[in-house]
């Protein structure tokens, strides 16, 4: 009867069921909202890494169970309890999580327009100064890079926590408790929609400009990740894939149009927080300088 037992377990002690290793690995991800519209490009885009590299292992990308606010994020990381995170770079922010410097939004994330009440417009005619305008009161989320980068160029700036689609920002802007809030133009079209009960409007004339890029962070716990998320945005570079994830958005698009428009005054700001800058980072119009920098960190 022994050896016919045996055989009889054989089944449930070799299956792959029985090894846990088997299943794909989770690789959480932090996001500041639960909205499943917010960072919907980066997580398919992530999704898609772990789906192009398949010699690192199975694995599938999850949103971690709670939204939280930037700082928390980079908390999360470090613990290793989460594994990717995607933000604005800043020094401080490279010198405690990994960094896969490759700018998803094509450093469209430092191209900043005015969110500003709309019957105020005529504070901001064509021939605006710069000198004007740092003496105008703005707001940014209070740990956003964003805000050191402001203040840094003599604007003046407060720091607002977090809330649900930035509701605080653009209430401060309405009861004119601030004068404008700078949004990216990738960010700001479906924001005024968000808020198309608000008595705000786009500002017309000025663009604000500085090196800012949006990455993916790794957890220190994590540290495989990092060349398998070059390797994989390498293949979506090649492949198309990464330029039709990311014009197939209206707001991506709109953000091209919006940063390219001769009617703006560009005031050009420095970013003391930027560890690398990119001569070309606009890799959907011409992707050959982003892929040789692609195939040199893959390399590495």
């Amino acid at each position: 009867m022994k050896p016919f037992s045996f055989l009889l377990l054989l089944p449930l002690v070799f299956s792959p069921a029985g090894f846990a290793n088997n299943a794909p690995e989770k690789v959480i991800f932090t996001r500041a909202f639960a909205d499943e519209a917010y960072g919907y490009y980066h997580a398919q885009v992530l999704r898609r890494l772990l789906e192009l590299t398949p010699e690192f292992g199975a694995a599938v990308a999850e949103p971690h169970p709670q939204p939280m606010p930037q700082a928390r994020q980079i908390i999360k990381l470090q613990s290793g309890e989460a594994h990717v995170m995607w933000s604005a770079t800043s020094a401080a922010r490279e010198k405690k999580l990994l960094t896969v410097r490759f700018p998803l939004l094509q450093g469209l994330a430092g191209y900043r327009v005015l969110v500003i009440h709309k019957f105020k417009q005529g504070s901001y005619p064509a021939d605006v100064t710069e000198s004007t305008l740092q003496s105008y009161l703005g707001v940014q989320g209070a740990d956003w890079p964003d805000l050191t980068v402001l203040k840094h160029n003599g604007y003046k700036v407060e720091g607002l926590p977090w809330s649900l689609w930035f509701a605080n920002m653009f209430i401060a802007v309405e009861k004119g408790l601030v004068d404008y809030f700078p949004r990216n133009v990738i960010e700001v079209s479906n924001d005024l929609k968000r808020h198309a009960d608000k008595s705000v409007k786009l500002e017309d004339n000025v663009l604000l400009r500085y090196p800012s890029y949006e990455y993916f962070f790794v957890s220190p716990k994590h540290p495989e990740l990092l060349k398998r998320l070059y390797t994989g945005l390498l293949r979506m570079l090649d492949n198309g894939e990464l330029k039709s994830y990311f014009d197939k958005h209206y707001n991506h698009r709109r953000a091209l149009q919006l940063a390219t428009q001769d009617s703006r005054t560009i005031f050009e700001l420095e970013n003391p927080g930027i560890m690398q800058t990119f001569e070309n980072p606009l890799w959907s119009l011409s992707p050959a300088p982003m892929r040789a920098y692609l195939k040199a960190r893959v390399a590495e």
